[in-house]
């Protein structure tokens, strides 16, 4: 998922990276820039998550409101998302599982304790959203792709793995570990310069730097890239380097193949995509200060899990 082939890497070298370099984003808007407007947040009393201020799953913000006044929980806020974050943490189980065997020597059946791995973190995780969430009708959709994820993964990774062996015999497993994981799995970022909670994670990051991802699942939606530059700002607020290219990995079971589809969409962080995250920060934050409880949406989205109490039972 987070390896590039090579018309990826074409796309990057020929055509995002250049104009990149030809009109690099506005100084102003980089997160290094945390103490000036408009990077400056409202407060840092009120850190926000990335997927808080990028999510535009209630179009008056109402779900952030309820989260955060009423229920004092962190319940996801459609199964989309239980889904996307199901997914998202086996994949980053079992990269961080392999990385492990790396360093122990335990690379004989590898493939095999990968695709377990995975299958153990899914239920582990509807699990725990069960206690949250009806799960029930997602559940045997969520364990068939949990398990084509682990298995590709699996099989992607040890195909890397025994071509570094293969052509670096003698190496040793630190330098191995870099070969086989060109990347940083969740990077930790503290974001509260930015006004930002201070464990974000970022899905994976390059470790040349400039390209960070995010793993999804469903439809494509406007706001995935905005998550995106939220991320890239943090990263450039406590790093301080620059973040130009957003990936997001977009992981589906394809009913017409049989099989698991992987599709991504790599894109520049606009100074469009960084304004408008902290437009919708700023928002949140006077918002949530404020004690100004956002209206019932007139186009409540029916898969919204806190439509029932906005709109009672049944509504």
């Amino acid at each position: 998922m987070y390896y590039l082939d090579h018309a990826e890497v074409r796309l990057l070298s020929q055509d995002l990276l250049p104009r990149v370099r030809l009109n690099p984003p506005d100084e102003r808007l980089r997160g290094w820039n945390w103490s000036q407007s408009p990077v400056k947040p409202y407060t840092r009393d009120i850190p926000l998550s990335v997927w808080e201020v990028a999510a535009r799953t209630c179009p008056t913000n109402r779900d952030v409101w309820l989260r955060r006044k009423l229920l004092r929980k962190n319940m996801p806020s459609s199964l989309v998302m239980v889904k996307g974050v199901v997914i998202h943490r086996v994949v980053q189980a079992l990269f961080k599982e392999a990385r492990r065997s790396i360093y122990l020597g335990q690379l004989s059946d590898l493939r095999e304790r990968l695709v377990e791995k995975g299958r153990a973190v899914t239920e582990d995780e509807l699990g725990s959203f069960s206690r949250q969430v009806d799960t029930g009708q997602l559940a045997d959709e969520l364990r068939a792709l949990s398990s084509e994820v682990s298995k590709y993964i699996a099989t992607v990774i040890e195909s890397h793995l025994l071509e570094a062996r293969s052509k670096y015999p003698y190496i040793d497993e630190d330098s191995l570990a870099s070969l086989v994981f060109p990347f940083a799995i969740e990077l930790p970022i503290d974001g509260s310069l930015l006004g930002l909670s201070p464990n974000l994670r970022a899905d994976a990051s390059w470790i040349f730097g400039g390209l960070v991802y995010d793993i999804k699942t469903g439809e494509r939606q406007w706001w995935h890239r905005l998550q995106i530059a939220g991320y890239a700002l943090a990263i450039e607020s406590f790093y301080e380097r620059p973040v130009d290219i957003g990936a997001v990995i977009y992981v589906n079971y394809s009913s017409r193949t049989g099989g698991l589809r992987i599709e991504k969409d790599f894109f520049i962080v606009s100074d469009d995509l960084r304004s408008r995250f902290l437009e919708y920060r700023d928002e949140l934050q006077m918002m949530l200060a404020g004690n100004k409880e956002p209206p019932v949406a007139e186009a409540c989205p029916r898969w919204c899990l806190f439509r029932e109490h906005c709109l009672g039972v049944g509504e």
